[in-house]
């Protein structure tokens, strides 16, 4: 197969893998700055579990028209019927809202040890609890496992267009209120007595941070997540001069690590997915090679 080829067969993963490597470094970057860098790896796997959750509870939901796929206006369904991404979605954010809700409680109550030992078993429950809820559905198993391993190239034009939407947002929120974002993050007390309202700024975040990770976990898949949140913002974390040349080098890198990446699978035949975490690391280490700016 011709790179031309390549591109045309997978044109739509390809831009949705663009979207989430817009968008993710950025989430990451706030993740990384507020010492939150763990809540990248714990998210995407909470949203996993929320979708093995789905499947174990779609033969009780299916009940509900909207739940299923291929239901038509009257509520019948033709065929066997598999769980709607709006029912799935919603079990996933359900979940992960309730993960943010829990981390922000305790990064007001606990020590740094204490706020990393939550956010560790808070992954560790997610990730027996989607190996659990999927042995509880007969399609759950191969759904999961597919989400967890990464399904960047199932991705078609609405899941495209949706990871553009959300990269869009997070870059128009950012470029408005990163300062807010930021200072809410580092100096809540400065930025009140600055007339802000940290906790409005926190709420934003909180919000385009759980978008970014269920629009993302529930397209691309959990393993590129993984890596989009982490790597690029965790490698540039040193190396920039100000928060502004920060923002805006994460999404530079992660889209250069996703081309990597992509280049990778289409060199050697290997999996997107997989190939995505490599090309990320491979930028992100030469990343701390260059001078600071």
């Amino acid at each position: 197969m011709s790179l031309a080829d390549f591109v045309q067969l997978f044109t739509w993963p390809l831009l949705a893998l663009c979207g989430a490597a817009i968008a993710a470094p950025i989430t990451g970057a706030f993740l990384v700055s507020r010492g939150t860098s763990f809540h990248g790896i714990a998210l995407p796997q909470v949203a996993a579990c929320g979708v093995a959750v789905g499947f174990a509870l779609f033969p009780y939901a299916s009940r509900m028209t909207w739940t299923v796929a291929g239901a038509d206006d009257h509520g019948h369904i033709h065929g066997v019927g598999d769980p709607s991404h709006l029912y799935l979605g919603a079990c996933a954010t359900i979940l992960v809202i309730a993960a943010l809700v829990l981390f922000e409680a305790k990064r007001a109550q606990s020590s740094d040890g204490d706020k990393s030992a939550v956010v560790a078993a808070t992954f560790a429950v997610a990730s027996g609890g989607s190996a659990l809820a999927a042995q509880l559905s007969p399609l759950g198993g191969l759904h999961v496992d597919a989400l967890l391993s990464g399904e960047t190239l199932s991705t078609g034009p609405w899941d495209a267009v949706l990871l553009g939407v959300v990269a869009l947002g997070t870059a128009l929120l950012t470029w408005r209120t990163w300062r807010r974002l930021t200072l809410a993050g580092l100096d809540p007390d400065y930025a009140v007595a600055s007339g802000g309202k940290p906790r409005r700024s926190n709420l934003a975040l909180h919000a385009m941070t759980a978008t970014v990770v269920i629009s993302g976990s529930l397209t691309v898949g959990a393993l590129p997540m993984f890596a989009l949140l982490v790597i690029p913002a965790m490698a540039l974390r040193r190396r920039a001069g100000s928060m502004a040349g920060y923002l805006r080098a994460a999404p530079l890198l992660g889209l250069m690590g996703a081309t990597l990446g992509a280049g990778l699978a289409f060199q050697f035949d290997l999996s997107m997915d997989a190939s995505v975490v490599a090309g990320c690391a491979i930028v992100g280490l030469v990343a701390r090679l260059i001078p600071r700016f």
